[in-house]
């Protein structure tokens, strides 16, 4: 696991996306956008390899957030989301070789510890906070959350589906499924199983869980518990419905990788865990709007105790139809968009720049470019598309690029300037909405 870094791989993947987005920036030029959306979108097409890359001798592919040196499963899965719709097609394999080191990366990282949500490039003892949780060296927090063992997943399936590529499911790989199945299995009856607990000092109430770093109580449903959200902040309940939805899907992409896998035991431990989360957020995951409309809820504890609301980062309520099969004419989602998209959802903020979504995890009244984006991304209205893409290049306060939230009156407020995962779903949306697949 040392760390060399190999440079001419670096230049020669930076040299092919830098080509790729000249050629996506002509395409989208001659469907009609101005030059301040071919501007915005090459500058953050390239960003993550651009800026947050670093190759290792051995294949793998370490990516840091931005402005955080750390690697997120989460954060580095969203990075190349963007680069995955070309993996199959580049013929000189270089978007295809950073997917791949990207993911044999990621599961280097689960087989180390399936519990951390972001990790350093060495076992150096770098962290966030010296917190109380079994870490080790590797870790940079121990924040567990379900969405960082789903993303790997969803990428490892997206990429052999695109590219036919099965090489990357090596031993390494596979092992990181069997943690991945383990996690889950054990983090569905949380309260009787877990070994897992993280309490961080002199901190706000975010960052920590209560009852000894346990979280608070939960009733046994199926469902997989989740210490915290995808934005890193504690959760109220611990299950968190858009996760586990999510984590369905992705046991369902695990099922069909056990037959390319040859390895019957994997797609049975994902197929028994998938109907018991499918039967729990059937029976405990749903609420009702101010009309009494069935939507999903965002978190619950199986005790009758029940958060709605909904969050910028990703998975989230909007996301639904992104990350999983449920069609984004599906009544009960459509209900809860509407409600997401509303003041029913306490970080849903409208001003005279922008109306959206933003999160506790940032100041009030701060909407999030990743949200504006994913509403795009889950939306089939033309209109609605057009109107979200001139928000997000309207409000990059003359950057060029994405940030994490900006205030709803005052785009020049905003959090974290180097932000790749805002820059890479920003530019998958442009792709998806001007058609520039090839």
């Amino acid at each position: 696991m040392s760390f060399e870094r190999d440079i001419t791989r670096e230049n020669e993947i930076k040299e092919r996306i830098n080509r790729l987005s000249e050629v996506l920036a002509a395409r989208l030029k001659e469907k009609g956008a101005d030059d301040k959306l071919v501007s915005t979108f090459k500058k953050c097409f390239v960003n993550t390899a651009d800026t947050t890359m670093q190759c290792i001798k051995d294949g793998k592919v370490f990516l840091i957030t931005g402005d955080i040196e750390a690697m997120w499963l989460r954060d580095s899965s969203a990075q190349v989301c963007h680069y995955l719709p070309f993996a199959g097609t580049d013929k000189t394999g270089a978007i295809g070789e950073l997917v791949k080191g990207v993911i044999r990366k990621q599961f280097e990282q689960i087989c180390i510890d399936p519990y951390a949500n972001a990790f350093n490039k060495e076992p150096d003892g770098r962290c966030w906070a010296k917190d109380r949780t079994e870490d080790n060296p590797w870790d940079w927090e121990r924040k567990y959350e379900l969405d960082s063992i789903c993303y790997p997943i969803r990428l490892l399936y997206m990429y052999v589906d695109a590219t036919g590529d099965e090489s990357v499911l090596d031993e390494e790989v596979i092992q990181g499924i069997g943690k991945i199945l383990d996690t889950m299995e054990t983090e569905q009856d949380h309260t009787n199983k877990s070994a897992y607990y993280f309490e961080r000092d002199n901190c706000p109430e975010s960052d920590t869980l209560p009852f000894e770093g346990k979280g608070n109580p939960v009733a046994q449903t199926g469902m997989i518990w989740s210490g915290f959200r995808p934005s890193d902040d504690a959760c109220k309940y611990g299950y968190l419905i858009p996760a586990n939805l999510f984590a369905v899907e992705v046991l369902g992409y695990l099922e069909k990788l056990s037959e390319r896998i040859g390895n019957e035991e994997i797609g049975k431990r994902a197929k028994a865990i998938r109907e018991k989360v499918e039967e729990g957020i059937a029976k405990y995951g749903m609420t009702k709007d101010t009309e009494g409309n069935t939507i999903y809820a965002y978190e619950t504890d199986g005790l009758g105790n029940v958060n709605f609301m909904d969050d910028a980062n990703v998975p989230s309520l909007m996301s639904i139809p992104f990350l999983t099969s449920i069609s984004g004419n599906d009544a009960i989602y459509k209900a809860t968009r509407k409600a997401v998209l509303s003041s029913m959802n306490p970080y849903y903020y409208e001003g005279t720049a922008a109306k959206g979504i933003g999160s506790p995890h940032t100041p009030k009244d701060y909407i999030w470019h990743i949200a504006l984006s994913m509403q795009g991304l889950t939306s089939d209205d033309k209109k609605e598309r057009a109107e979200l893409i001139e928000k997000l290049i309207s409000t990059d306060a003359g950057t060029g690029y994405m940030h994490e939230g900006f205030h709803k009156d005052d785009p020049a407020k905003f959090t974290r300037e180097w932000f790749a995962w805002s820059n890479s779903l920003f530019s998958l949306f442009v792709i998806d909405t001007y058609d520039l697949y090839c």
